[in-house]
This record gives C-alpha cells, sequence and structure tokens, in this order.
C-alpha cells in the first residue's frame, strides 16, 4: 500500500520543459503586502476574509530574519497569524525541509517527521530503513532537476484547511498513519493544514534558474500541530 509515501517522493514526476525563473522578486518588499488578483477597485470591493489565498502575500528572506537561509513567501492570513507577534513555526518547518533537501540532510528531514512516521512509511512501502527511503527521495529530485539542484525561492502557493472539502483525503491519509504509529497522537491534534510549494518556487543549477513545477508537480505537505509542536507528513 503506497499512499503513505511522503507527499514530496509522490510529487516528483517529470512535468513540461525547462523555463527561467520569473523575476518575481527583485520588486517584493519583505513584510508587505504584495499585489493581488484583479483590480483594485475588485480588491476594495469585498474584505480581505474573501479574497484568495495568494491575495495577502508575506515574505520572509535572510536580510530579515535569521531563522531562513532562503526567500520564502506565503499568504499571512493562514500562515503566522498576527503579524506582530507571528508564529512561525509552520513556516520554518516547510523552509527547513527544503533547505534539508537540498543538502540531503536526513537528520534533519527525520526531525521534521512525528516520529515513527517516516519507519511507517518504510515498512508501508517497502524501503529497507529510512536512509534508503531518503537517499530515494534525494536521486528523485536530482534525476528530474539536475544533480547540483538547490531550490532557492520558496513559494508557498497553497494551503488548505479542515474547511476545504478537497482536503478531505490529505487529513485522512495522514491521520491513519498517526493511528498506526501513536494513536494516543490523534486527541493532541490542534492544527491540520495542506501546504503546497509551487508556483514561483525556483530553482538554480549550473544552467541557470527554472522554476520547479516546470519539472515536477508541486510538493504538498500535510502540516499538523500535536501536543504544541509542528510535524509535517
Amino acid at each position: 500500500m503506497r499512499k503513505f509515501l511522503c507527499a514530496a517522493l509522490a510529487a516528483i514526476m517529470l512535468g513540461a520543459s525547462a523555463a527561467g525563473c520569473e523575476e518575481k522578486n527583485e520588486s517584493s518588499v519583505s513584510g508587505q503586502q504584495m499585489v493581488g488578483n484583479g483590480s483594485m477597485a475588485d480588491d476594495l470591493a469585498i474584505s480581505e476574509d474573501e479574497m484568495p489565498y495568494g491575495s495577502t502575500v508575506f515574505e520572509l528572506m535572510p536580510a530579515n530574519d535569521e531563522n531562513v537561509k532562503y526567500i520564502i513567501d506565503f499568504d499571512k492570513r493562514y500562515f503566522g497569524g498576527d503579524m506582530e507577534n507571528p508564529d512561525l513555526r509552520e513556516i520554518y518547518a516547510l523552509h527547513d525541509y527544503i533547505a534539508a533537501v537540498n543538502e540531503n540532510d536526513h537528520d534533519k528531514i527525520k526531525s521534521l517527521y512525528y516520529p515513527g512516521y517516516l519507519e511507517y512509511v518504510c515498512e508501508q512501502n517497502g524501503y529497507a530503513n529510512v536512509d534508503e527511503y531518503l537517499d530515494s527521495l534525494y536521486s528523485s529530485f536530482c534525476t528530474m532537476l539536475g544533480s547540483d539542484f538547490e531550490i532557492d525561492f520558496i513559494d508557498v502557493s497553497n494551503c488548505l484547511t479542515e474547511n476545504d472539502p478537497e482536503a478531505a483525503s490529505y487529513f485522512t491519509e495522514a491521520d491513519e498513519a498517526v493511528n498506526a504509529v501513536d494513536s494516543a497522537a490523534l486527541t493532541k491534534i490542534t492544527s491540520k493544514k495542506v501546504a503546497e510549494i509551487g508556483g514561483y518556487t525556483c530553482y538554480s543549477t549550473a544552467e541557470g534558474s527554472f522554476q520547479l513545477i516546470n519539472h515536477t508537480n508541486p510538493l504538498m505537505f500535510r502540516v499538523y500541530e500535536i501536543d504544541g509542536q509542528i510535524y509535517l507528513f
């Protein structure tokens, strides 16, 4: 049964031919809302809560946040909460996963998942151990992007919550995994989200800079808060 394969590996499929990464970052200002979809008049006619994901984009970069190595942007309504005193643990987890994949850092990747989850994935899918699985993940990235790839701009391009019907299957699979590795943890879940890394996410190789989704499907992650801690599934 392969449905518990880590979302990142499951999403690595050959996409369209390479295209240069769009120069969207040069004009963006960290901490300020970027331009949303539609005209200004349309934006003024609806409340912020009614706008689609991506309408109130916030950006972190090494220059203003020592916790990140790469620029990462996201809709502040879904991640962080009050930007005066934000809780960015979910964003840091997503950022740290990408940074760890760039380096094939097994220890860091393992630390981002709920204890026992990766072992469960390996057992369900025929991997001898977690390190073998993570090496397979890294090899897949290298095949799709190039052996010298570095994902260096991260766009959290969508977020689904428990209010979104299309997220139900993601949460069902993750809940089944939680139940399998630690049934008591089910009662300690306080937040569930599905985060997509796609959109303007870019990577670099010796040949240049490219948009990630021209070579893979978007990377999908279940982001859970369990007993006060943030975990990926």
